[in-house]
């Protein structure tokens, strides 16, 4: 028995067409679908990472806040006895021991979120190039303010304690850490507040003995005036710092919003 087979009918073009156009669309709509969702996965990553980073700049605030209320009265206490020594007015050692404020006051920008964004490329994700021209903006400032705190201050700071090592009696040392501002540093050790109470008469009987000579007086007075300067610069780059805070943070905000 003779077996036909069907005969292969061939395609018309028109069907050729169709399946073409039909996988084409296919893998174009998969590859925008991937695009999508690789950008809604980038959108919300910067999102994350601003959420991040606002927790930074209002922290710096309040670090801000705290070392422009602390810092305040040392500046004021430090100012007027370089006026005083500078002005050649009679002080006796035992006001200068009591009158000089050792406290050092210093801004660290807390930047390890923006250091994560910077370099993990991460800022090229936020979409407002303008919000990222405020971010940089907002990090050199910061910067700034740090540096002064840390560089400047510091080294004048070094400065001042070795000219008073190298020129005050030991007894007036010891006076100046009794002062109250430094309470908290001395109760580290249980039996200072015994010991300053044993041997007071001893080191306030030496230094109403002391008396410091004249050029010794005006150069501390330079170095209080020096440190209060510096100080006075850095409040300066304080307040560029929260100026440029607030306008940030509503940016932000308003980018998380519309984002």
């Amino acid at each position: 028995m003779e077996v036909h087979h069907p005969h292969h009918i061939p395609k018309k073009l028109k069907e050729y067409l169709t399946e073409f156009i039909m996988l084409f669309a296919a893998v174009t709509l998969g590859f925008v679908a991937e695009n999508l969702r690789e950008h809604q996965i980038e959108n919300q990553r910067a999102k994350e990472f601003l959420e991040l980073f606002r927790t930074e700049v209002v922290r710096n605030e309040k670090t801000i806040d705290s070392l422009m209320n602390a810092g305040l009265k040392p500046l004021q206490v430090n100012e007027r006895l370089s006026f005083k020594l500078l002005t050649h007015q009679k002080i006796s050692s035992i006001e200068i021991a009591d009158s000089i404020d050792m406290f050092l006051f210093r801004f660290s920008n807390d930047k390890r979120i923006f250091e994560l964004m910077k370099n993990s490329g991460s800022l090229r994700l936020i979409r407002d190039k303008q919000l990222v021209e405020d971010i940089t903006s907002y990090e050199i400032e910061a910067d700034m303010a740090e540096m002064r705190a840390f560089d400047q201050e510091t080294s004048q700071w070094k400065e001042l304690y070795h000219f008073i090592v190298e020129n005050f009696p030991g007894e007036m040392t010891l006076r100046m850490f009794r002062n109250k501002i430094y309470s908290g540093i001395m109760k580290i050790n249980p039996e200072n507040p015994q010991l300053f109470e044993k041997y007071t008469p001893e080191i306030d009987s030496k230094i109403i003995q002391t008396v410091l000579d004249d050029k010794v007086k005006e150069k501390l007075g330079n170095y209080l005036g020096q440190k209060v300067t510096l100080e006075k610069l850095s409040f300066l780059n304080y307040l560029r710092v929260k100026k440029k805070t607030k306008p940030l943070l509503e940016k932000i905000d308003h980018y998380l919003e519309s984002n």
